[in-house]
């Protein structure tokens, strides 16, 4: 089977974050180890200059027809602008893959968004609510959140001894406002006024991937204080290094968090509220039970990757069925 994958993110392709989309290179990656399947990638470099989301319809069509893929597998909304265009000129089934930001951010981005999953076959939403969003207009949609590279992100080999330092970190770069460094500070200063240590802040900002492993396996907490989530990536990693998480609820994190030793959710944007919680999930010891959660719900990358070839089988089939049998490429 042959995947083009077209996404504007993409690990190593935005010289100002170079690990904007690691999470879409990491996919990519488990997907062509699954056997007797190739997967090529366009990158749409709209984070440079807009006018190559309008140009890359001219490239993704050259490169369908070049090719001969099986299926087109689009990464967020604002990408995905062409896909109608692409579907209707070539007859390849289209996939698109919603991340968040798309159906939940500016007007006109959801619009755009709204308007290119009308058209394709299957839409993935990487959380339940941004499903919900959609689901009344899409042909078939489905949840299959991003993987954690299992292979990468684990527990400490083994869990760090008590010290005079508490290490919170900020799953994020504090100049991305729709992250509210603001309540993640404000709930930091409460915190230092209930416990007894040093309290150290630090950020998953400007880490290479190893680097972000090695800060969550050494911290005491994570503390997420978004405004808005799909499927949020820091906290999957987090649970895969075991690390204590307080959040937010925000996009699918009550259902990650829910029942997790030593992590949890609070309802109300409150920075004293958050605080408790943090005082909670840092009382007696530090790793959590969040592998197992993760493997339990199918975060794996491995799982993951099975999940969406499945979909790509299941988009070539009916597209083959709508076309009496035939081949939508010939």
């Amino acid at each position: 089977m042959k995947i083009l994958t077209v996404t504007n993110m993409f690990q190593g392709t935005n010289a100002a974050n170079p690990t904007q989309g690691v999470f879409v290179a990491e996919q990519v990656e488990s997907i062509r180890n699954i056997r007797g399947t190739q997967v090529d990638v366009v990158v749409v470099d709209g984070f440079s200059r807009k006018s190559a989301y309008l140009q890359s319809l001219f490239v993704i069509l050259a490169e369908a027809r070049r090719g001969r893929y099986d299926v087109i597998h689009y990464h967020f909304g604002l990408t995905a602008w062409s896909a109608p265009f692409v579907r209707w000129i070539t007859g390849i089934p289209v996939v698109v893959t919603l991340h968040g930001s798309d159906v939940a951010g500016s007007r006109w981005m959801r619009t755009v968004s709204r308007f290119a999953v009308r058209f394709v076959d299957v839409c993935i939403g990487v959380s339940d609510a941004i499903k919900h969003e959609i689901e009344k207009i899409v042909r078939y949609s489905v949840v299959i959140p991003c993987a954690v590279n299992d292979k990468l992100f684990s527990p400490p080999s083994r869990c760090p001894d008590p010290r005079d330092d508490l290490v919170i970190v900020f799953p994020s770069s504090p100049l991305r406002p729709e992250k509210d460094y603001a309540l993640f500070s404000a709930t930091l200063m409460h915190l230092r006024a209930m416990v007894s240590k040093n309290i150290v802040e630090r950020h998953i900002d400007g880490l290479d991937r190893q680097g972000v492993c090695d800060l969550l396996q050494g911290a005491d907490a994570m503390l997420m204080t978004s405004q808005r989530e799909g499927s949020p990536q820091a906290i999957k990693e987090a649970l895969a290094c075991a690390l204590p998480v307080v959040s937010v609820d925000v996009g699918d994190v009550a259902g990650l968090l829910g029942g997790v030793r030593r992590c949890g959710v609070v309802r109300e944007r409150d920075a004293r509220q958050l605080a408790l919680a943090l005082v909670e999930v840092l009382d007696g010891g530090r790793c959590t039970d969040g592998p197992a959660r993760l493997a339990e719900h199918g975060y794996l990358s491995t799982q993951v990757a099975q999940r969406i070839h499945d979909v790509y089988q299941m988009s070539v089939q009916q597209a083959a069925g709508e076309a009496g049998g035939g081949s939508r490429r010939e």
